[in-house]
């Protein structure tokens, strides 16, 4: 019997990347949207030719295939909305990768019903779309690691334009984060073991966002006021800055299998960044993590 066949959508971004040699490496045959003028995908994989921004172009793509993995860009409703609608017509098993942010503020799980942060207002729809059809959902916090993520391309710059690490309001906000190579393996969990219509956290830990701030300010951090526009590098993803979280993935560990060895973000960060070269003592990092 040949190896099951998986189309990554985005296997040549940050994410991707790790989760398509992760299921090469478990032995499938991995295949990449091939987006015109985008990426090319990875030598070692078959090219299929597709485009987000083109939704009909999705059905003939993803057709016949034993898995379909979404870890493609969130566009906008419109897009976003008619992708996954080609995608569940399209036939193939579906994993789509939602995010904490759908599920709002507070203490939440993955029984807990969407209240989506207002940047990504229509991911619930998303999801709910999948469930529906009985495909299934993950939804990841802020993924760090492997020198990539929000942390190394937005906050890292902000800290080297200002001389110190910024967040934003009151030193409080937590989220929800996991290292992007712990997402490899709940991916691969998910794709044998989990029932169809179902949704799983990707949370390792909660982190005060404050805390990587000095990380990245080498123990000087600024405040951001509420009221004033943030820095620019900042703007694609304003507001979630203030969006507080904290996140359970309880019911993924158990019932997934799923054991996370990355569990402690700064520890994490602040060794690739010696690697980089960059000084850090962790005795000057203030805050504490849940």
């Amino acid at each position: 019997m040949p190896a099951p066949e998986v189309l990554i959508i985005g296997s040549a971004g940050y994410v991707g990347r790790h989760v398509s040699a992760g299921f090469a490496q478990a032995g499938y045959r991995v295949a990449g949207l091939a987006r015109p003028s985008g990426t090319p995908i990875n030598s070692a994989y078959r090219a299929v030719p597709g485009d987000l921004a083109d939704p009909p172009s999705l059905v003939a793509a993803a057709r016949g295939f034993d898995l379909v993995i979404h870890l493609g860009a969130i566009l906008n409703a419109e897009l976003d909305i008619a992708g996954v609608d080609a995608l569940i017509e399209a036939g193939s098993p579906l994993i789509i990768t939602s995010g904490s942010d759908v599920l709002g503020a507070g203490h939440v799980d993955e029984d807990d019903e969407p209240h989506p942060h207002p940047l990504v207002g229509w991911r619930d729809e998303v999801e709910r779309r999948a469930l529906a059809a009985g495909h299934r959902v993950i939804r990841p916090g802020l993924i760090y690691g492997a020198f990539g993520g929000v942390v190394q391309n937005m906050m890292v710059p902000v800290a080297r334009r200002l001389g110190a690490g910024v967040y934003v309001g009151e030193p409080d906000v937590r989220w929800g984060a996991v290292h992007v190579e712990d997402l490899p393996p709940l991916y691969l969990l998910v794709a044998d073991k989990a029932a169809p219509g179902t949704v799983w956290n990707a949370i390792a830990e909660n982190v005060l966002v404050d805390r990587l701030a000095a990380l990245v300010g080498c123990g000087k951090t600024i405040s951001w006021p509420l009221d004033e526009p943030v820095p620019e590098e900042y703007a694609p993803i304003a507001g979630l800055f203030r969006l507080h979280q904290v996140v359970s993935s309880e019911k993924t560990r158990r019932e997934m299998g799923w054991s996370p060895r990355h569990t402690d973000a700064v520890a994490s960060l602040a060794r690739e960044f010696a690697v980089a070269g960059v000084p850090v003592r962790m005795e000057d990092l203030t805050g504490t993590m849940t």
